[in-house]
């Protein structure tokens, strides 16, 4: 397993006065979205969503909920097309919210590809039997490990499912039932969602019997009800699920029953976990899409998304946050004591908020080394085909094109090199060299708009780059120096382009409730030895701004 994050040496503050394991949130940083855990061989196992990436369905692993180590991809090249990832509408398609649930000894991801071109498919000669094999289940698959998440077997598409957004819970005497949430057949209100409720074989991954309908959230009026997830609990079922969407108003709310077949009971303290009421200057928005577990010591904790947002913009897209959860009165409290998801919890459970002291090695980009991105972690859109990319996760971000050391010829410039900062395909950041007229170009394209920034001859002695700036996007230029470091410096004509990044922090201007820091983007600092080329807002690579499900990507053409 590879460690994804080494963790900052963290310090408790509290009464006790002694070092204690932190978590510090987000505990996966860019975008991670939708994210479901499970507890299982003595350690929490996370899936988060993937859409249209390849590598998809990222699986972490972790024992103290802090540092997590990452398993790898349940869907791998193979398995993306047998899941016709290839024929994806858009890139806010593809792999939905997944659930990853242990049943017996194995682990089970069940999740939905949504909206894929059926005739495009047929036309390029896929399997007709298992394009119907998945008309027939919505989308809605399973995939099932036996080796703790090393290999994946499926899909095993579930014949009778619909909507999006699948739980699987298996009874105490052993019943398995497939839920999931869907519009309303009768809504009483625009965009009514139910969460229902069948039976599932878990031999033939077939459903049966009557659909229930056990609930359609707490409020009359919301939206959007999904990402259900049921429990027991002390001789109760539990039922919790989001609503609003997953944007500003994103909240989790619970219900309960004796019965699986009865009426669920919403809590009257319903939405149980929310950041809505906020305000818009809050530094963490969208806060929902919630799953619990508990461990080994009895402890209940909770994960959900929740966004990062500088001057009202996110970058990063929806990555997780953990909060610790306790039982009063028959109903789970998540994050008690302040009902906010804060920076750091205490991994020991306390209840209450941790403070602590950080020795952090991301404090700003201008100190940090450029590095290359891992071959793991490198993504593939179907969409793009020829595009490595690599999660942007820090709010001051660098990417830097290839820099071919020696060049003296055309031929020394790799054909068509390009790097972009993107949200989705049509509103990106690229800066392109042209090898036949050695030009560098810096483009914005806003809603597939594109306009040139700047124009100027290729300097073979520079390392030419894109910086996402708090709420800025800068087209620089470096000594090409700067990147040996990286081992990014090669010499010939051969080398194939990699992803270059430089990760840091923008300045804090202040510290908001739950210990997150606001950023400073009003006297950003200039990375060392840099000349700036052009500048603009970075608005329109923000979700808000240009919509979609992922937050920012950085790429390189290969």
């Amino acid at each position: 397993m590879n460690s994804v994050r080494a963790g900052a040496r963290l310090v408790w503050k509290g009464p006790m006065s002694t070092v204690s394991t932190l978590i510090e949130n987000p505990i996966l940083r860019g975008f991670h979205p939708d994210p479901s855990w499970v507890w299982h061989h003595g350690r929490a196992w996370l899936a988060t969503s993937s859409f249209g990436l390849v590598p998809g369905l990222p699986v972490y692993t972790s024992t103290d909920l802090a540092h997590w180590d990452y398993v790898g991809p349940a869907i791998d090249e193979a398995m993306g097309g047998k899941l016709f990832l290839k024929y994806i509408h858009d890139d806010t398609r593809g792999v939905f919210a997944p659930s990853i649930r242990v049943i017996g000894d194995a682990l089970v991801i069940v999740s939905t590809v949504v909206s894929i071109e059926v005739d495009r498919a047929i036309a390029d000669g896929c399997d007709p039997d298992e394009l119907r094999a998945m008309s027939a289940a919505n989308g809605n698959f399973a995939l099932i490990s036996h080796d703790d998440g090393r290999t994946w077997e499926g899909p095993h598409w579930v014949t009778g499912a619909i909507g999006n957004d699948p739980d699987l819970f298996v009874d105490d005497d052993g019943t398995a039932w497939w839920l999931a949430a869907h519009q309303s057949y009768n809504p009483k209100w625009p965009y009514q969602s139910d969460i229902y409720l069948r039976r599932l074989d878990l031999g033939t991954w077939t459903l049966s019997g009557p659909e229930l309908v056990p609930w359609h959230g707490a409020l009359e009026g919301a939206v959007w009800a999904e990402s259900p997830h049921l429990f027991r609990h002390d001789g109760r079922y539990y039922l919790i699920a989001a609503e609003a969407g997953t944007s500003r108003l994103h909240a989790e709310s619970v219900a309960r029953s004796t019965s699986l077949t009865e009426y669920f009971e919403g809590n009257p303290a319903n939405p149980i976990l929310t950041h809505r009421n906020l305000g818009s200057h809050y530094p963490i928005q969208n806060i929902g899409h919630c799953d619990m577990l508990r461990d080994d010591d009895g402890r209940w904790w909770g994960v959900c998304l929740g966004s990062r947002i500088v001057k009202g913009y996110s970058f990063m897209g929806r990555e997780p946050f953990v909060f610790p959860i306790e039982w009063e009165d028959g109903w789970p409290v998540f994050a008690p004591g302040t009902g906010l998801v804060p920076r750091f919890v205490d991994a020991r459970h306390t209840g209450a908020d941790a403070e602590a002291s950080a020795e952090r090695t991301d404090a700003n980009g201008t100190d940090q080394a450029i590095s290359r991105v891992p071959a793991d972690r490198l993504l593939r859109s179907p969409r793009q085909p020829g595009w490595l990319w690599t999660k942007v996760d820090h709010t001051d971000f660098t990417i830097f094109a290839d820099v071919i050391a020696g060049a003296d010829s055309d031929a020394a410039i790799a054909p068509t090199r390009e790097v972009r900062i993107q949200q989705t395909e049509s509103d990106y950041a690229a800066l392109t060299i042209d090898p036949a007229t050695r030009e560098v170009r810096a483009i914005a394209s806003a809603h597939g708009v594109a306009e040139t920034l700047w124009t100027g001859p290729y300097d073979e002695t520079a390392a030419y780059s894109i910086r996402l700036n708090g709420t800025i996007t800068e087209f620089r230029v470096e000594p090409a120096s700067a990147m040996d470091d990286a081992g990014a410096t090669a010499t010939g004509t051969d080398c194939e382009p990699t992803l270059l990044v430089r990760a840091g922090e923008v300045p804090e201007a202040s510290i908001a409730a739950g210990g997150y820091p606001v950023p400073d983007t009003s006297s950003p600092v200039t990375p060392t030895e840099s000349t700036l080329l052009a500048s603009r807002s970075a608005g329109f690579l923000s979700t808000e701004e240009a919509g979609g499900y992922l937050g920012c990507l950085a790429g390189v053409l290969r």
